[in-house]
């Protein structure tokens, strides 16, 4: 049973996406898309990375790798998925949801948000500045207090004069924190945005936001045109004695 100061980070992958079908099996220049996430964060200061997914065929892609990963089941989102992980595994530690659709992810922005919390945070999460226009929905906008909290996260661009800080798609927990969350019925602010996160806000569940600097490449595929992109804008990191 691991200790409670090391951290887990999951990738949540499943394969019925609905706006790109079987995303994480997705071809990034030879390797599935969840192979290249797993590649990143595995290079970022965690002490497990493990793969939480729903088909065989995405826990094999990751085994044919070297890299771990468990069979969850059908979850209702992400954070279940992830809270299911560290369950199968008795995770006793703080965990990391990385998302599996960001290929390009910094590993430096894992490592922040596993900071947060191994100095106690209960959610931590992360931004970047933004890059690329503020009215694409799918680049999610976080504002904050002074302090780091955040105070509201939206497809919209805000605040409205900018400037704009962009969500990262990295989030990190206190082990009951998960658990807690995973319980919790759906919020109306959830369900107007589209984003999960809201559902925890609504609660009154602080999340800090460590502010780091990420490529404006780090970013969530999610549609056919972002694949594209990512496919033109991949990249992989410098040699490294685990690459």
């Amino acid at each position: 049973m691991p200790g409670s100061s090391q951290v887990l980070a999951v990738l949540p992958a499943r394969i019925g996406s609905t706006r790109l079908p079987a995303k994480a099996l997705a071809d990034i220049h030879g390797e599935p898309m969840i192979v290249r996430t797993w590649e990143r964060t595995r290079r970022s200061k965690v002490d497990r990375v493990v793969v939480a997914t729903d088909d065989e065929r995405i826990a094999q892609a990751v085994r044919a790798r070297g890299g771990d990963a468990v069979m969850t089941g059908e979850c209702a989102s992400g954070t279940d998925r992830v809270a299911a992980a560290a369950r199968l595994l008795d995770w006793q530690g703080p965990v990391l949801n990385v998302q599996g659709d960001e290929p390009m992810i910094d590993p430096e922005t894992v490592s922040a948000v596993a900071d947060c919390v191994r100095n106690g945070a209960r959610i931590a999460t992360a931004s970047t500045e933004l890059h690329g226009d503020p009215l694409t929905r799918s680049r999610v906008k976080v504002v904050t207090r002074d302090d780091g909290r955040a105070l509201y996260f939206s497809r919209a661009p805000i605040p409205s004069g900018g400037p704009w800080r962009l969500h990262l798609g990295v989030y990190g927990f206190q082990p009951d924190v998960l658990q807690t969350l995973a319980a919790l019925p759906a919020s109306w602010l959830e369900t107007s945005e589209s984003l999960e996160q809201l559902r925890w806000m609504a609660a009154g569940y602080d999340l800090i936001v460590a502010r780091v600097t990420a490529s404006p490449d780090a970013f969530a595929v999610d549609t056919p045109d972002d694949l594209a992109a990512m496919q033109l804008c991949w990249r992989p990191l410098p040699s490294h004695p685990l690459a």
